[in-house]
């Protein structure tokens, strides 16, 4: 795994990053209280209409549906000026716990989205049960073909896009599981990982 602030590697057990001492404690005191997040949409910067968040449970909804171990929240917030986007995302998804508080460690199959309404900015991380799964190659694709409609302040389109190509990378993934674990299909279960100081 990589640092979200400096993107150095660090260890599973690493209780701070060896580079530049991030832990969450530090990440607290710099970022404050936490905003608060629902499950599914929060909006804190207002730019949804009614028919766009609608738009956007019914895409959530649906993607949940062909990925029932997965979550997805997104959450729609102006971050002051020269916030580090993906460090303050990496903060607000294991501090408000968008996926629940039962949802922890190794248990955490959920997305979480961060869009920056004030500076143009999107961020996606994912909770630890998918890490070893799922990484930044598979990410990086989806905020791509979001990223138009965001920067156009077409958020509900952004996010329908987003998750459409979330669903083509995860079908991807999981046709390659029983191949890649050496497994008859048949006999795919969940695989998890011990927990860690860094992620939910």
């Amino acid at each position: 795994m990589q640092c979200p602030y400096c993107q150095n590697p660090v260890s599973e057990e690493s209780p701070a990053c060896p580079r530049c001492g991030l832990t969450m404690e530090k990440a607290t005191a710099f970022f404050g209280t936490p905003p608060r997040l629902f499950r599914g949409v929060s909006d804190s910067a207002g730019v949804l209409t009614a028919r766009e968040t609608r738009i956007v449970r019914r895409a959530i909804r649906d993607f949940e549906r062909r990925f029932p171990q997965l979550g997805f929240t997104v959450a729609f917030i102006a971050l002051p000026k020269d916030t580090p986007g993906p460090t303050y995302t990496w903060w607000v998804f294991n501090r408000a716990n968008p996926s629940g508080e039962l949802q922890q460690a190794s248990s955490n199959r959920h997305l979480f989205l961060l869009v920056d309404t004030a500076g143009g900015g999107a961020w996606l991380t994912s909770g630890y049960g998918l890490e070893p799964f799922v990484g930044p190659s598979h990410w990086q694709p989806c905020l791509a073909k979001a990223q138009p409609h965001f920067s156009a302040a077409q958020y509900a389109t952004g996010v329908t896009a987003l998750l459409k190509e979330a669903d083509a990378r995860l079908r991807t993934v999981i046709a390659a599981i029983p191949r890649v674990f050496g497994l008859p299909e048949q006999h795919l279960g969940p695989v998890v990982k011990p927990v860690t100081a860094w992620s939910s």
